[in-house]
């Protein structure tokens, strides 16, 4: 069984990262990975999943951050959503062949990428490799020079270090991470198992109450 996990990066002060979690009641590890930089990873639901998409849309509306989602699925794809101002600026996505069974408006059974593609059951699927990896696009998320060759190789998963045909999605996070010159320690963990001891830095946002019955959202 491969892993999975959930986690957002957020460019941007601190104290306003933790000002919004805390409106949101969105209750995270929150852990720096270089200066400016925080891995935040939030609490999953009851199915051991959070929607960190949404989560980083949300956190990209707050004043001088912008936020990346990063989904690792059982070890074989990776996607990421970049998003500021409230707004999706570029999809990523490790390996555009992992398609999943899903119906549309009309009950009409189809496939379904990780970036929203929708391919019609008894169509073409698409073929293996990335979609999305622009080096480009990823590099405001780094800090000092970011080496965009090294960058562009980690996203397309050709990093000469590991020596299997594939890199494991959690391998290609870790290396796209230390290619933008960050920490990918914290950023590669999920809620669920992330230790305070292993990351001393880190600091909590919340548990938070439960809502009253009949609160507003």
């Amino acid at each position: 069984m491969g892993t999975t996990y959930q986690t957002v990066l957020v460019t941007g002060p601190l104290d306003n990262l933790r000002h919004a979690l805390t409106l949101l009641r969105r209750e995270a590890y929150v852990a720096p990975v270089a200066e400016g930089r925080w891995a935040v990873l939030p609490r999953e639901d009851e199915h051991g999943y959070a929607d960190t998409d949404e989560l980083a849309r949300l956190l990209s509306l707050v004043p001088d951050c912008s936020a990346a989602s990063f989904d690792v699925h059982d070890s074989d794809v990776l996607s990421v959503g970049l998003h500021h101002d409230g707004d999706k600026v570029h999809s990523y996505v490790s390996d555009r062949s992992y398609v999943v069974e899903w119906w549309d408006d009309d009950d009409n059974e189809c496939w379904i990428g990780l970036d929203g593609t929708v391919y019609p059951e008894d169509g073409p699927l698409p073929p293996p490799g990335p979609a999305g990896d622009d080096p480009a696009s990823f590099a405001p998320l780094g800090v000092g020079d970011v080496d965009l060759v090294r960058l562009h190789a980690a996203l397309r998963g050709d990093v000469s270090e590991h020596d299997s045909s594939r890199l494991r999605a959690e391998c290609q996070h870790h290396e796209i991470l230390a290619a933008l010159n960050l920490d990918p320690g914290p950023a590669t963990e999920a809620f669920r198992h992330f230790t305070p001891e292993r990351f001393p830095a880190a600091v909590r946002v919340g548990p938070f109450a439960a809502e009253p019955a009949g609160s507003p959202p």
